[in-house]
This record gives structure tokens, C-alpha cells and sequence, in this order.
């Protein structure tokens, strides 16, 4: 599964807390570290702008990082709060 170009600008343009919230969850789904994640999220603007520079292919290796069944856990949360295609 390849995360779009329209998929990241979904995320971009959720505002800050409900962008929070999915970070969160990605996380958790990810098996991250939540204190890290949070500590992540208390900068929405720099995440916005880390984010923006993202290219599609970029994304997709982070989700990978996650590992198959992670990664399509975390695309299916992104899906869910970006209101499907």
C-alpha cells in the first residue's frame, strides 16, 4: 500500500489537535514509544512543515519501517480520519 501525495495533504490540512490525536494513534499502532510521540506532537507547526517536505515515496518507507502487518494497520487509521478515497 503507497500512502499519496493526496493523503499527506489531507494530514496537513487537519487542524493541530485532531492532527495530534492521529499521530497518537499511528503510534501506538506502530508500537512506538507514546511518550516520545507525544513529545513529537508538541510542536504542530515544525511536524507541519517536517511533514510537508515529505515526498510520497518518503512516507511509504517510514510506514515500512513499521513493518507489513504495522504499516497497514497505520495506512488504514490514516484512511479512516482522512475519510477514505
Amino acid at each position: 500500500m503507497a500512502l499519496t501525495e493526496y493523503e499527506l495533504r489531507q494530514m496537513l490540512s487537519m487542524d493541530d489537535e485532531s492532527l495530534k490525536r492521529l499521530i497518537l494513534m499511528i503510534a501506538k499502532a506502530a508500537g512506538g514509544d507514546e511518550g516520545k510521540a507525544a513529545s513529537l506532537t508538541s510542536d504542530i507547526p515544525s511536524l507541519k512543515n517536517l511533514m510537508s517536505r515529505l515526498t510520497p515515496a518518503e512516507a511509504e518507507e517510514l510506514l515500512g519501517r513499521a513493518g507489513k502487518g504495522r504499516s497497514e494497520d497505520i495506512y488504514r487509521i490514516i484512511n479512516n480520519r482522512n475519510g477514505g478515497k
